[in-house]
């Protein structure tokens, strides 16, 4: 049985934010620019299978906001494309490429940590925490949801780049 994880791919790129809690602006250069690769040793997946790859790239936008794309790979070789725009204001904002959601609303809780809630046509389908190691160098979360195969539950890890 295949589970279908295209938005729990974009949670990723919550924590990496977090990364020492730091602001950024237009006229500086974000600490959280840069390539993120997931640690499918290190991360858990329950129920499983779990992914084969996970990649995302974090670029600055304007207004102090960050872009994020996320490709992966599923066990069964089927890959994902995926982006985002957001400034982490609790604002609802598009998401484009898979399937599983078509919007997410992202916070800053506390230094470090960030929360994304995803939707698919107004219904919550996901949620995740994520924060970034205090060398910079991880990145550690969860995400949960409930899906036509039941309740799951992914804990991952990904190393900077």
């Amino acid at each position: 049985m295949i589970r279908t994880i295209s938005c729990k791919a974009l949670v990723f790129l919550a924590g990496a934010l977090g990364m020492a809690g730091v602001a950024w602006s237009a006229d500086a250069t974000s600490p959280l620019a840069g390539k993120w690769v997931l640690n499918v040793a290190k991360s858990t997946f329950d129920p499983p299978p779990a992914l084969k790859s996970n990649v995302f790239v974090i670029t600055e936008a304007p207004s102090g906001a960050i872009h994020q794309t996320v490709d992966y790979v599923e066990d069964n070789g089927n890959a994902t494309h995926m982006e985002l725009t957001t400034a982490f204001d609790g604002k609802e904002v598009p998401v484009t490429g898979g399937g599983e959601a078509d919007s997410v609303i992202a916070t800053q809780p506390k230094p470090g940590r960030f929360h994304y809630v995803f939707k698919k046509a107004g219904k919550w389908v996901e949620s995740a925490t994520f924060h970034v190691s205090a060398d910079g160098k991880s990145l550690r979360g969860w995400i949960h949801g409930v899906d036509t195969q039941g309740k799951w539950k992914y804990h991952y890890v990904f190393d900077r780049q």
